[in-house]
């Protein structure tokens, strides 16, 4: 290029204006304010579906057709509610369409699957130790429990079917409270109203012996995003079928004033043959988490146990408890 015209370029292009960064709130100490209330609902699909192949991005076009399909469907299964057409799916949730709140829209990533790794969106095989441990959960959930010892976790309201660690959109309570400040930040989510308080010096993990529902987490900023490595749960936490090894990263970053940024990655190679990552982006919201009262004040645990032992008493071999959404 002659000389005279690679100047001139240089002069116009330092001359135009620079865009400028998303206005991301800051905290008196200089990082991101991560604070507010979160909503992380999303109708886009954990895993790829195999509609989508090989195609990581949806044009918008596409995501109106896909968000339209999705509602249209929901519908049609509000009105045979309203018809008194009933199904198994309906007597497991003991829900209808009317108290689920999956959210109505994907994500503005835009993307086919909440999954960004594996590149195909879904999740990577499971090794011989994973299925094999699978296999007994779920023979144990099948049967009619002995004991509430036998049910998991969700069952048992010490965890949250959404709430993680990871947070992951469901069927309803898709939402969690993020409190900041220097030294700590606390994550409360609405489903069980479980919480985490987070160090943001990061510091050592638990000894190996001490074992947590939620696990241990520990934070450290890198740049402008709150990473949490997490690990110390237990044999039961389980989470798509990770064991008590797991161990998971997650990574928080402001994106503007409405949007955070929400990315984590699992590792666990005693159960699954490669890592998986999943992202979404949540949205800041005015509505603020409520109680919930899991168990159905506290009947629904008697409930199932009650009846149990009426089919023992009855001499009943029962290997129907298995929720349809689990088979």
């Amino acid at each position: 290029m002659n000389k005279s015209i690679h100047l001139c370029l240089v002069t116009l292009l330092g001359s135009l204006p620079v865009p400028a960064l998303a206005d991301v709130p800051m905290k008196p100490w200089g990082k991101p304010s991560l604070q507010g209330n979160w909503d992380f609902r999303t109708i886009t699909p954990f895993q790829r579906p195999a509609a989508f192949a090989d195609q990581e991005f949806l044009t918008e076009d596409e995501v109106e057709e896909y968000e339209a399909a999705v509602m249209a469907a929901r519908e049609a299964r509000a009105n045979a509610e309203f018809d008194g057409e009933y199904d198994q799916s309906d007597l497991d949730v003991g829900y209808n369409q009317f108290y689920l709140d999956q959210g109505s829209t994907m994500t503005s990533t835009m993307r086919t699957s909440q999954l960004i790794y594996p590149e195909n969106g879904r999740m990577p095989a499971m090794t011989a130790r994973g299925r094999e441990t699978a296999a007994y959960f779920r023979a144990l959930q099948s049967r009619s429990p002995e004991g509430p010892e036998d049910r998991n976790l969700y069952d048992r309201c010490i965890m949250g079917f959404n709430a993680g660690p990871p947070m992951r959109s469901g069927a309803y309570n898709n939402m969690m409270k993020l409190v900041q400040t220097e030294d700590y930040i606390v994550i409360q989510t609405e489903m069980v109203n479980d919480h985490r308080v987070i160090p943001t010096n990061g510091g050592p993990a638990l000894p190996n012996s001490m074992r947590l529902w939620k696990g241990d987490s520990r934070g450290e900023w890198d740049g402008e995003t709150f990473v949490v490595t997490t690990s110390n749960l237990t044999h039961l936490s389980r989470f798509s079928g990770t064991g008590e090894n797991m161990v998971l990263t997650e990574r928080f970053t402001r994106l503007d004033e409405n949007r955070l940024e929400y990315e984590w990655t699992v590792e666990d190679p005693e159960m699954f043959e490669d890592k998986f990552t999943a992202v979404v982006e949540m949205a800041l919201t005015d509505a603020d988490l409520f109680e919930y009262a899991c168990h159905e004040a506290n009947y629904a645990m008697p409930l199932m146990l009650s009846g149990a032992r009426k089919q023992e008493v009855q001499g009943i071999e029962d290997d129907t408890w298995l929720p349809s959404w689990s088979r």
